[in-house]
């Protein structure tokens, strides 16, 4: 099914800071999410494959959030990126002071976390920070404070995250066998999983998905980038072509992959992520067998 439904979603522009002046907001937003991340992993029940630890986008407060880490309430831990800010958020909620990470340091985030896991009304002993997958380095892990001077491109990064949002949501809503759109807090994507009829290869059963995200930046790109990426790996090396200026990533793994240096200048943006989209979906169909 075509993902062109998502042509309704609302957009931010992007653009207005450079693509690649991102990387240390970066990081150091993905290392304030691990705070909140260390609260899920703490009290929920551990799942085969990982989603306890995942963070879903909430546009009211703008922030990236938990599920909720108690059976009874509402109640999540989330970090607003926009001034990265953590926070205690949910319907049912107790009033606990957010916590803003500028110019304070991990250590002094866990001192608040505990403080507020007690709030809620939980075994603050339970809290634990330690994970078992590893993030790109910053120098906020070794005691430093995190910075006051990335106002700027903390909102632009919110901005890429409240658009894929709204466009996965909406792809989630137009797409049978759409996974709930997750950010996971390893690689720091956020995308849904489209889930096709597993196909009998060589007497065996194999399951066949496609994947659609955003990442903010990683090892592969530098900047921020949409990927729809087919598994298993085709054996082939000729791939169709991708629309919206997209091209195929083949080193290390397969996906086709839109950076945002290659949208951002567009009168329109939203059109041409969405023409890559779809048109990679596609492509990925055919890769897969239908």
């Amino acid at each position: 099914m075509s993902t062109s439904a998502v042509v309704n979603s609302s957009w931010l522009r992007v653009g207005d800071i450079a693509p690649a002046a991102l990387v240390d907001a970066r990081l150091q937003l993905h290392h304030a999410a691990q705070i909140a991340v260390s609260a899920a992993i703490s009290y929920l029940a551990a799942r085969s494959d990982d989603s306890h630890t995942a963070l879903t986008w909430l546009p009211a407060p703008r922030a990236l959030a938990t599920e909720s880490i108690t059976v009874e309430r509402d109640i999540r831990i989330g970090v607003r990126l926009e001034d990265l800010t953590l926070q205690v958020l949910g319907g049912d909620a107790p009033n606990v002071q957010p916590f803003s990470l500028q110019r304070r340091t991990i250590t002094e985030a866990y001192s608040w976390l505990s403080e507020a896991v007690a709030v809620i009304g939980l075994d603050a002993a339970r809290l634990n920070p330690r994970k078992h997958y590893t993030i790109p380095a910053h120098a906020v892990v070794d005691g430093a404070p995190f910075s006051s001077r990335i106002g700027n491109e903390l909102l632009e990064l919110a901005r890429y995250w409240s658009n894929a949002a709204g466009l996965l949501d909406d792809t989630l809503r137009s797409t049978p066998g759409a996974s709930p759109v997750r950010t996971w807090p390893h690689h720091f994507d956020i995308a849904t999983l489209i889930e096709l009829p597993d196909a009998g290869i060589g007497g065996a059963t194999v399951r066949r998905t496609i994947g659609i995200g955003q990442s903010p930046g990683d090892d592969s790109y530098s900047e921020p980038y949409w990927y729809v990426g087919p598994f298993p790996y085709p054996s082939t090396r000729e791939f169709p072509p991708v629309a919206g200026g997209g091209h195929w990533h083949t080193e290390g793994w397969l996906g086709a992959v839109l950076p945002a240096s290659g949208f951002v200048a567009a009168t329109d943006q939203r059109p041409q992520v969405v023409s890559f989209i779809d048109s990679a979906v596609a492509a990925c169909r055919t890769l897969l067998g239908g």
